[in-house]
């Protein structure tokens, strides 16, 4: 019987310490290391160039669009958070966030709000 109480408060125990482990794990975002011409892993001719003055372009060479013929957007960060806030054709603007998952000077991986992660390098 006392090993039992034993075990099956050590369970209780393992399973209250993994429920306290976090699911995502983030990184402050480094600007410096994010400025410069990116492309996404998952698709390969997508590409994001992040300047210095917080502005940048995104565009896709598999659907025809060269630099400088992109979408344009500004960007801001706040800890592990990147916001973009892209400017349309019809002069709207759409703001997406994402949280750096891991970031280094020639990767990063964001995750975007419904839990999709993205991974890039540098181009």
């Amino acid at each position: 019987m006392k090993n039992k109480v034993l075990y099956l408060l050590g369970l209780l125990l393992a399973v209250t310490l993994a429920g306290c482990t976090p699911d995502d794990v983030s990184v402050p975002v480094n600007e410096s290391a994010l400025e410069g011409t990116w492309h996404s892993t998952d698709a390969p001719q997508e590409y994001w160039r992040f300047d210095a003055n917080h502005t940048g372009e995104t565009w896709d060479e598999s659907e025809d669009v060269q630099e400088g013929e992109g979408t344009r957007f500004n960007w801001s960060t706040q800890d592990d958070q990147l916001r973009l806030d892209l400017y349309g054709e019809m002069g709207q603007h759409v703001y997406y966030d994402y949280t750096i998952e891991n970031q280094t000077q020639n990767a990063f991986t964001w995750k975007d709000m419904y839990g999709n992660s993205r991974k890039f390098t540098r181009r």
